[in-house]
């Protein structure tokens, strides 16, 4: 079975997530799967665009806790998200539209929104940076505290849970739709992307890429420092235990 279910619509690649009984979550198959379809689809002419979603209820639940806790692999948040980094925002080549239909968590938000362009979210999708309640505070969360309202980086910042709808008032999603219509409107967006030159969407993905990479070094360098403070200090071990455990997690005063 694969994890990753990549089929052609004329020009247009659609990239699904295919590990519905763990909410699409992260794991060491699954992202090497991901980091496939994000090359063939770059290597591939004939391909202009993808469009990325979820089967089942969720778009991605982020890391998969379960084999991150093993002690086997390195799936911490921050070397899930640099995969993602690597792989998929920084290198590719190609525009990726993420067609958001369910709830898009941790490492699952970052895919949903920053290893794309544009943005497509269902009603029923959610947004969480859901590592902050277990813990675990990311450099890479300042990002957002620049391209969006004080009053929702803060709500993201807080580990809050946002809707479709609020993700598209915030500015965060480009739309949003029906359940039912989510798919319908992301190939329309994509048939759009798909007959502009191939020059301007590679030229659109160089400037959008050195944009990213345009948050203040101070900014990053400290979020990376008090990424490892917090790390080492005990806080996001018991945050993860508690989520395993089913608990509610007994941190230090």
């Amino acid at each position: 079975m694969s994890f990753v279910e990549v089929e052609r619509a004329g020009s247009v690649a659609i990239v699904r997530l295919n590990r519905p009984e763990r909410m699409n979550a992260l794991g060491t198959e699954i992202l090497a799967e991901l980091r496939d379809a994000y090359a063939r689809i770059d290597s591939d002419d004939d391909i202009a665009v993808g469009v990325m979603t979820g089967t089942g209820r969720a778009f991605c639940a982020g890391r998969d806790m379960k084999e991150a806790n093993t002690g086997e692999v390195d799936l911490s948040e921050q070397a899930t998200t640099k995969n993602i980094d690597l792989y998929m925002e920084n290198n590719r080549a190609k525009p990726m539209i993420s067609a958001v239909n369910g709830y898009a968590g941790g490492a699952g938000f970052y895919l949903a929104t920053r290893a794309v362009d544009l943005v497509l979210a269902a009603e029923s999708a959610s947004f969480q940076i859901a590592e902050v309640p277990r813990g675990i505070l990311h450099g890479w969360q300042t990002g957002y505290w620049f391209n969006l309202s004080h009053a929702a980086s803060m709500e993201l910042a807080y580990g809050f849970r946002i809707s479709g709808r609020r993700a598209y008032e915030c500015g965060l999603a480009n739309m949003v739709t029906g359940d039912g219509e989510l798919m319908d409107v992301a190939m329309r967006w994509a048939e759009h992307v798909a007959a502009m030159p191939r020059t301007v969407l590679q030229a659109n993905r160089q400037l959008r890429s050195r944009l990213e990479n345009e948050v203040p070094a101070s900014v990053d360098v400290d979020g990376s420092r008090m990424f490892r403070e917090i790390l080492d200090s005990g806080v996001a071990a018991e945050g993860d235990r508690s989520f395993l455990e089913k608990r509610t997690a007994q941190f230090a005063k």
